[in-house]
This record gives C-alpha cells, sequence and structure tokens, in this order.
C-alpha cells in the first residue's frame, strides 16, 4: 500500500515538471492527460496543455561599455591591444560578436549582445571583457582614435 502524502508528492513533481515544459510557449498546443492511480484506490487525474517546441527570435544589440584602455606591447614591431569591459542587461543576455572597422586614424570597434526576444529573465547585471589586437599597421608619431561602441580611446603609435 502506498502513502498518500507519498503518492500526493509524486503527483505534485509530475505536474510541476509538465508545467514547467509548457509554461513560456506559444498558443497552438495539444491537450495530453496523465492518470495516476495506486493500490489504495486513489486516482488522480489531471490534463495538462502541452505546447509544441518553437523557433525564438533573438534580438542583437550594442553592449553597453564601461572601459576601455589601450595596450602598447613592447614587441617589434609594437603591437596595439585594447581591453574592452562591457555589460550584460540580463540574465539572458550574451555576447554576440565584436567587428573592426578602420578608416584613416579611427579604429571602429562594434561589440553586440544577443537574447531572446520577449523572454523573461533575471534582472542580473553581468559583465564580459575582451581584448583585441588591431597588429602594428600604424604610422610611427601619428594619434589614432579607438571608438567602442561609442565610448572613445585614444593612443599615439611610438
Amino acid at each position: 500500500m502506498i502513502d498518500k502524502r507519498f503518492f500526493y508528492t509524486i503527483l505534485a513533481a509530475l505536474l510541476v515538471l509538465v508545467l514547467c515544459f509548457s509554461a513560456c510557449q506559444p498558443a497552438e498546443a495539444e491537450t495530453v492527460t496523465a492518470t495516476v492511480t495506486n493500490t489504495a484506490t486513489m486516482t488522480a487525474t489531471r490534463t495538462v496543455t502541452v505546447f509544441p517546441e518553437t523557433t525564438v527570435e533573438i534580438e542583437i544589440k550594442p553592449a553597453p561599455i564601461h572601459k576601455v584602455q589601450i595596450s602598447i606591447a613592447e614587441s617589434f614591431p609594437e603591437q596595439i591591444f585594447v581591453y574592452i569591459n562591457g555589460g550584460y542587461l540580463d540574465a539572458c543576455t550574451t555576447f554576440n560578436e565584436l567587428k573592426e572597422e578602420r578608416s584613416g586614424n579611427t579604429i571602429f570597434i562594434e561589440v553586440t549582445t544577443r537574447r531572446p526576444r520577449e523572454a523573461v529573465c533575471a534582472q542580473v547585471y553581468g559583465y564580459f571583457e575582451e581584448n583585441v589586437n588591431l597588429g602594428s599597421d600604424f604610422t610611427s608619431g601619428e594619434t589614432y582614435t579607438v571608438d567602442v561602441n561609442g565610448t572613445i580611446a585614444t593612443f599615439e603609435y611610438p
């Protein structure tokens, strides 16, 4: 004979599991009925709507940038490195990509993040760090500007 508390605990766990898998899904659904019976003549029936798997839309945005720092490696020729410290707005946001473009004495670096559109996420701010090697294709004595999502840093190539 199965204990009533054990029976209801298992039933509750089953229902929570089914609800967790069906929570945050679109409207097209399939109805599933589960029946649990034990030897003590207790029967419980629960009908739950289960939603099919869907494609998640991804939202890509420029990352908030907190710090941009230029380092010149003591090598021959000298190499320029950019340290970037930025943020994730919530627990669902992750690093997407980093694009680099050069125009004259200005280097533009675009850093983007990605997250599922309309996702409900923990509002926990996170941080990331990236190091970018800009190489050594610079003219000695010239001043250069590095623009990372609107945060500016400058350096003079030795």
